[in-house]
């Protein structure tokens, strides 16, 4: 007995890796995905609920550590990372077997810390911005 795997839409992938509780940002790198995504109608609005395109690109300039899946995919127990941030499993996404690696930095913007999070995907990255208090 053999199971056939159906190929999953643009809108199903993206809807599976929605981070939950946290702003979040979607970063398309496959035009082909993101053009797919467009065409099917899919709310793309709802893929920005941070809606600060200046604080997201002053981010993304951030000089972030790497911490590859194989490290990430094993936090089941709350897991101490470089400079006392800690990753505990509920911030992944439970799509995480998709999950190539998450990026952890530190900026400043408006004079307010922030800490930034960005899980990389194949065909897309999710941004994550957290105040530092």
């Amino acid at each position: 007995m053999t199971t056939k795997k159906t190929a999953l839409s643009a809108k199903k992938i993206v809807e599976s890796h929605k981070p939950k509780h946290v702003k979040f940002k979607y970063i398309f790198k496959d035009d082909d995905f993101l053009n797919e995504l467009i065409s099917s109608e899919y709310d793309m609005d709802s893929l920005d609920t941070i809606q600060n395109d200046a604080l997201v690109q002053e981010a993304l300039k951030a000089e972030c550590n790497t911490y590859y899946r194989d490290t990430v995919a094993h936090a089941k127990e709350p897991t101490v990372l470089d400079d006392g941030i800690i990753l505990s499993k509920k911030l992944v996404t439970k799509a995480d077997k998709k999950l190539l690696a998450l990026l952890l930095g530190f900026f400043e913007y408006n004079y307010i810390k922030y800490i930034i999070l960005k899980l990389q995907y194949e065909k897309f990255d999710i941004v994550e911005i957290f105040i530092l208090t």
